[in-house]
């Protein structure tokens, strides 16, 4: 009854009671402990496009792959889970930002190797990416204060394009060429 209280049943990661557990209890070890502590959260862009285009079904297969590349590119202490929606978060203790950065990096890049494509009939639905926020635990923060800023980072990667990774504070990096190309011309991303 606990594992079902905790697991989301669509992707089979740990459900949001789940991941508050998780994350206050690594928030206090590393308040503790004066330990690095960041965050992950991430949202699958155009996911509504998925739904409303390809329906519910296809949009639940998008959410499934993206929990599978999490459980796959996630090791070790790190702790994934469905946030609610289409998104998700990452909590990883003993971890900086800058070395956050590198998880949602490999996160980001291994999601946008991926393809939906219908078993039963071959039809391809296209390549699914995703934007990713980055926070560290600042002293004296509480959860709220972390989410909120790995948040903000967030919105700041689909804002400016998405299937980037936002760290909190930090200018988005083009992650493409023509974005790359654009930025030495002067554009704002």
């Amino acid at each position: 009854m606990r594992r079902d209280a905790t697991t989301d049943k669509l992707t089979g990661l740990p459900n949001r009671r789940a991941f508050d557990q998780v994350f206050d209890e690594a928030a206090s070890q590393a308040a503790t402990r004066r330990a690095p502590l960041s965050l992950l959260m991430i949202d699958v862009d155009h996911f509504k496009k998925f739904n409303d285009t390809y329906g519910h079904q296809t949009g639940d297969a998008v959410l499934k792959l993206v929990a599978r590349t999490l459980t796959d590119t996630v090791k070790g202490r790190d702790h994934p889970a469905r946030f609610g929606g289409e998104e998700f978060a990452i909590v990883l203790p003993e971890t900086t930002a800058m070395q956050a950065r590198t998880v949602a990096e490999q996160v980001r890049q291994a999601m946008a190797s991926r393809r939906i494509v219908r078993r039963n009939s071959g039809v391809d639905y296209g390549q699914v990416t995703v934007s990713v926020g980055v926070a560290a635990l600042h002293p004296g923060d509480d959860c709220a204060a972390l989410i909120a800023r790995a948040d903000t980072a967030l919105y700041t990667a689909k804002r400016t394009w998405r299937n980037r990774v936002v760290v909190e504070g930090q200018e988005p990096r083009p992650t493409n060429g023509v974005e790359a190309r654009l930025a030495a011309a002067g554009a704002v991303l």
